[in-house]
């Protein structure tokens, strides 16, 4: 398995990439502390639930009934999209940056999503800071749509010494699909999978009181949606998605890339000890 190491000495910043399963971020070391972290055993089975921060595109979460409808044709969609467990080429490496690539193919095209695309994801150090950068390039002839998001696995050892400063306005529990305001501190030692949307700031903030780290996490206006899940031991999830689950059924929060043309995202981690 190729493993890309990426490091800002400087700061004590090295973090992990693996090209050939989701071309995702796997593991994130803070001056010797592991913030993001894998089990390089489910590498093989679900990449999505393995840990790291899988790449979602072009739709992150479920369509309904895993189908969408474009100009009248229907597609499936699988969960969580097309690239988190596909293999990513090497665009650029270097000693704090990566930059891997993936594109459509022809099956894909008929049977999931009929454009071809041109996906970079750029990993980069700088500055103390973790930078993820993604550019959608649309090599099509019709505008695409995406909202894609990352999903960074934090690793935490005592989740009821955990908290996050979150500020958007309301948010669905997709356990139980109740809606609420979030104008209250949520138990998140309980299980929970929270998509977060109508934000104030481009800022969420994770405080690990038991783990002694501070991450914030600094996003452009693209995005619109954060998800908190915390199904899973040792671990919790702060992913920033462009849109809210089903978006492009619900006709909300789709992005559009015009035809032979490309947007660009970006997501800042600033970690600091406490």
């Amino acid at each position: 398995m190729r493993k890309l190491i990426i490091q800002n000495k400087e700061n004590n910043l090295i973090g992990e990439i693996v090209p050939d399963y989701g071309g995702m971020l796997t593991k994130l070391l803070y001056r010797g502390r592991e913030i993001i972290t894998i089990d390089e055993s489910k590498l093989y089975t679900t990449n999505v639930i393995a840990g790291g921060c899988p790449v979602l595109f072009p739709f992150p979460s479920r369509t309904a009934d895993d189908r969408y409808t474009i100009d009248g044709k229907e597609y499936a969609m699988p969960f969580h999209g097309l690239v988190k467990n596909a293999a990513f080429g090497i665009q650029e490496a270097t000693e704090n940056s990566v930059t891997l690539y993936i594109t459509n193919n022809e099956t894909s095209m008929q049977e999931h999503f009929p454009f071809d695309f041109r996906l970079e994801v750029t990993y980069r150090m700088e500055n103390g800071h973790v930078v993820f950068n993604a550019v959608v390039r649309n090599r099509s002839d019709r505008p695409m749509p995406h909202y894609f998001g990352w999903h960074h696995y934090f690793k935490v050892s005592d989740k009821s010494r955990l908290r996050y400063k979150i500020d958007m306005e309301e948010y669905v529990n997709y356990l139980d699909g109740t809606k609420r305001r979030y104008d209250s501190e949520i138990d998140f030692t309980k299980p929970g999978d929270y998509v977060f949307s109508k934000k104030h700031s481009n800022e969420t903030k994770i405080i690990n009181q038991a783990d002694g780290y501070q991450v914030s996490i600094q996003t452009d206006d693209a995005f619109e949606a954060l998800v908190v899940c915390t199904l899973f031991d040792g671990l919790v999830t702060a992913e920033p998605w462009l849109g809210t689950p089903n978006a492009i059924n619900e006709g909300r929060y789709v992005k559009w890339v015009a035809p032979h043309t490309s947007e660009s995202y970006t997501v800042t981690l600033e970690l600091s000890e406490i």
